[in-house]
């Protein structure tokens, strides 16, 4: 009775926009024993309000969006989900929790493989694998992870206020610059393209020509990035030849050029920074 009556709660506050009353009626019981996966996606919600995630906004705002196969999926991101650092409004923040509570929302009696379990000594361990994951929690993911790429887009890619392309180069292409926000990057990318499939079954025929389009783009341009991020950013130090499924934990950036989370995401940062011109 306690978890129903607080996800109501939260649900009317969600309603209301008001995204820190909503995150303070859940989070004591997302970070409790009693928590469950109606928890964990009422906490995902809740951190989304704070990421600016209008779910209905974006599919409609995607519908009129143009070259979603190339530099306008840069554009459409950072126009989509402006943000600023000073004072912070914290939306990559939110996006990143976000994301690590509806990971955490696995299926019942689903084994998380150690390898790649987040989180695993707090109450709510989740999983980088898509599979492990409940739809809902899937399909959520997708739009957190617009956030957090499109908020630290417009931060760190300074984008012209008209165009919407960057006016500066990406600054996490080298594997010490990937700490942080280019990690944070990377991670969201990789489970942007991971639920591309986990919605487009259940979304309107206007926006499945959206995805497939996104799709094709991403299939042939991010793990050939990760690999030249290991083969030439970080000279062979470190081995990958396609994205690590660790590097969806966006604190899984070490900076050496031996750890290839941190050479794959700056592989991909450099990747996104040449295509949105």
């Amino acid at each position: 009775m306690l978890i129903f009556g607080t996800v109501e709660q939260v649900n009317v506050s969600l309603s209301s926009q008001a995204c820190n009353a909503a995150l303070a009626q859940i989070l004591p019981l997302y970070d409790s024993v009693n928590t469950n996966n109606q928890i964990r996606l009422a906490t995902a919600a809740s951190y989304g309000c704070a990421a600016k995630v209008n779910i209905f906004q974006v599919l409609s705002d995607m519908t009129k969006a143009s070259n979603l196969g190339g530099s306008g999926l840069w554009k459409f991101l950072a126009g989509e989900f402006p943000s600023v650092a000073s004072p912070d409004d914290k939306m990559p923040t939110a996006a990143g929790l976000g994301t690590d509570a509806a990971m955490a929302a696995v299926g019942d009696g689903t084994l998380i493989v150690p390898t790649v379990k987040i989180n695993a000594t707090s109450h709510n361990p989740g999983s980088l694998i898509l599979g492990d994951r409940i739809t809902d929690a899937n399909s959520y993911i997708t739009f957190l992870s617009m956030s957090l790429m499109g908020s630290l887009l417009y931060r760190d890619g300074r984008p012209n206020a008209t165009t919407l392309v960057k006016t500066v180069p990406l600054p996490w292409q080298t594997a010490p610059t990937a700490v942080g926000n280019g990690c944070a990057f990377a991670a969201a990318l990789l489970n942007f393209f991971d639920g591309l499939d986990a919605i487009t079954g259940a979304s309107p025929a206007t926006i499945q020509a959206s995805y497939k389009v996104i799709s094709s783009f991403l299939t042939t341009g991010v793990n050939t990035a990760c690999g030249l991020g290991c083969s030439l950013i970080c000279g062979g130090a470190s081995t990958c030849t396609s994205c690590p499924t660790t590097l969806r934990d966006r604190n899984s950036c070490t900076g050496l050029t031996t750890d290839a989370n941190s050479c794959a995401a700056a592989g991909l940062a450099a990747f996104v920074s040449s295509s949105w011109i």
